[in-house]
């Protein structure tokens, strides 16, 4: 095989595919994830993002929140 001939041996779906088995099988799933978030810059500043919206509360405080949300969402 030549290597223009290699170049095209797969799709470039087959290629992703490939390489993603390849990623999760060596970093297992959650570690291959954030390796691939690391090529996505996102927008803005995050921790100030978080302050804006969590301020000085406690993960309890948070949770508790989150479960009101919830529970009123059921009804």
């Amino acid at each position: 095989m030549t290597l223009v001939d290699q170049r095209f041996a797969r799709s470039e779906m087959s290629l992703r595919e490939a390489g993603f088995t390849a990623l999760i099988q060596s970093l297992g799933y959650a570690d291959a994830l954030r390796f691939l978030a690391q090529f996505n810059p996102g927008q803005g500043d995050y921790v100030k993002r978080q302050d804006q919206i969590f301020g000085d509360a406690s993960v309890d405080e948070i949770y508790k929140q989150a479960q009101k949300h919830w529970e009123r969402r059921g009804d």
